[in-house]
């Protein structure tokens, strides 16, 4: 009996989602993933052809050209994206994550205006929630939002925004209101708006094709039209948010698994010590056993959650056990990969090392994993 890692498709739909994003994949992504690692390049052109094929649009309404809010379309086009190239799948779930902000909670107005072209990856969007004194407590964010007439004039700064430096449209949390998670707001600002200006991507030590910037507004006038939903539901908003988000981490953790767990089994069998194959090794089988619990793990634990997030049901604990789950499993899974590849995995010969690096991310970024276990502990009192 062959193994077989955990399919989240389940119908012929979503089955031809994952032939056409592999393919797109394969063709565009694949062949300059290393060097958009090396270069820390973003992949404008691999987005717009994603975008241009429907695939950065499935979380969205039919009538803005979406695929009917298909969260399970969405996870399978980011597993495709996110086994090749873990920056370029950061950035295309940031630009995911706001159409889904944007479709959930817009007037038939604003989606009429923002969600066509973002649908098609026309223009680019992402987050901007975290701030130098507000990264987990979000409550405590300071970016303050003051009516003006027709518009909200927006002073304070973000840091850590993925696309922050590509983006046209950013849905940002902001202050309308008093302290606490009560007076918090959410705008669509357009980055093309006098006042609002973006940092150089900052270096990372992974996913560095997806530019991660600071931003500012300084005196930015903001329309009091792209008020999203009304004033004050932005926490409530935000929270709603995190649980698809997480959903994702757990897909793309789930697919640096897959593919560590891949190039490490290819590399045991090709390669000879001692006159036999490494695979034939019981401590090389040991890890490759754990490598694959961690990985059918992380699998089970996301596609229950993205079936719960289909169905409508509250997810935010399914959601923190998920993303604490998976971002542990992954730094695991690809630190064991270098270590079966020993020399090859450690140079950048192998996409091993990068895979290595990207990992970490997911135990910090969208709730670091001590936060997660704050709200799984909490659901317990």
């Amino acid at each position: 009996m062959k193994f077989q890692a955990i399919d989240y498709a389940e119908t012929d739909e979503h089955r031809m989602i994952r032939a056409t994003a592999r393919a797109l994949v394969a063709e565009h992504l694949a062949p300059i993933a290393a060097a958009l690692d090396r270069e820390q390049r973003f992949p404008a052109e691999v987005v717009k052809v994603l975008g241009q094929h429907g695939l950065l649009g499935l979380i969205a309404g039919e009538e803005f050209g979406g695929g009917q809010r298909d969260f399970i379309g969405a996870a399978i086009v980011a597993e495709e994206i996110g086994k090749v190239c873990t920056g370029t799948y950061t950035s295309t779930s940031g630009h995911v994550l706001a159409v889904h902000w944007i479709d959930a909670y817009g007037r038939p107005e604003q989606k009429a205006r923002y969600l066509p072209r973002l649908v098609t990856a026309e223009a680019l969007a992402g987050i901007a929630i975290t701030e130098p004194e507000a990264g987990s407590d979000v409550a405590a964010l300071r970016t303050a939002a003051v009516r003006a007439g027709d518009c909200f004039l927006v002073n304070g700064g973000k840091v850590f925004i993925t696309n922050g430096s590509v983006a046209e449209v950013l849905v940002c949390l902001v202050r309308t209101g008093g302290a606490g998670a009560k007076g918090l707001s959410t705008l669509i600002v357009e980055t093309c708006t006098p006042g609002f200006s973006a940092s150089r991507p900052l270096e990372k030590c992974g996913n560095r094709c997806s530019p991660t910037a600071e931003i500012s507004f300084r005196d930015c006038r903001v329309p009091a039209a792209n008020l999203l939903g009304g004033e004050g539901e932005g926490f409530k908003q935000v929270m709603q948010l995190f649980a698809f988000e997480r959903a994702l981490v757990g897909v793309v953790c789930g697919a640096l698994c897959e593919a560590a767990l891949e190039q490490a089994v290819r590399y045991c069998r090709e390669r000879r010590q001692f006159g036999q194959a490494l695979i034939e090794f019981q401590m090389v089988q040991q890890l490759l056993a754990e490598m694959t619990v961690d990985l059918q793990a992380t699998k089970s634990l996301t596609r229950d959650l993205l079936r719960q997030l289909a169905a409508g049901a509250d997810a935010g604990v399914a959601a923190a056990i998920t993303k604490i789950f998976s971002a542990e499993a992954v730094q695991r899974v690809t630190s064991n990969a270098v270590q079966l590849l020993g020399g090859y995995g450690y140079t950048r010969e192998f996409p091993a090392e990068r895979w290595y690096r990207d990992a970490k991310l997911f135990a910090i970024g969208g709730g670091t994993t001590q936060i997660q276990k704050l709200i799984v502990a909490r659901a317990l009192a």
